[in-house]
């Protein structure tokens, strides 16, 4: 067979393992393991690098995220100031509007109140003319009570005639 085991062979095997386990333990185990050590820590560095830089990425988002809402509670603000001021402005304009048009008819009805004052008074003045006249004819024709009724008649049925000229 391939491999027999025998005394010295063994021994040898153990006594070869041995040394080359002092030496390795000498001169390699000791920089394997700083090195180990170093990674581990260069590691556990870069974690906690990370962890912090995550820790400040979250500090800033909810900065962020705060302002944010602070910017958009203000915006709501200045609509709602800005609504408030458009209502009272229009309601403004709207009042302006009334009263300025409530002025317009109260100086039309005063307008037409004087044109109908003058009117009545014109019409008054014609009326007294026409008076006048009428008993100057009935007074200058000095007849009877039917006659002069007559006369009035025909003087008030002219005078449509006399003004449309």
């Amino acid at each position: 067979m391939l491999l027999t085991p025998h005394a010295g062979t063994i021994a040898w095997t153990i006594i070869t393992f041995f040394v080359v386990f002092l030496i390795l333990r000498a001169k390699v185990w000791g920089p394997l393991l700083a090195a180990l050590d170093e990674r581990e820590k260069s590691i556990r560095k870069s974690l906690e690098t990370a962890d912090r830089a995550r820790a400040e990425a979250e500090a800033q988002l909810a900065e962020h995220e705060k302002r944010l809402n602070e910017a958009e509670t203000e915006a709501r603000k200045i609509v709602g100031e800005a609504r408030e001021a458009a209502e009272k402005v229009r309601s403004q304009i709207v009042d302006d509007a009334k009263a300025e048009a409530q002025r317009a008819i109260d100086q039309g009805r005063e307008t037409l109140e004087t044109e109908k004052n003058a009117a009545l008074a014109q019409l008054r003045a014609e009326v007294a003319d026409l008076a006048v006249g009428a008993a100057g004819a009935i007074l200058d024709a000095e007849l009877d009570a039917e006659r002069n009724r007559k006369i009035a008649d025909d003087f008030i049925s002219r005078l449509p005639d006399s003004q449309g000229n």
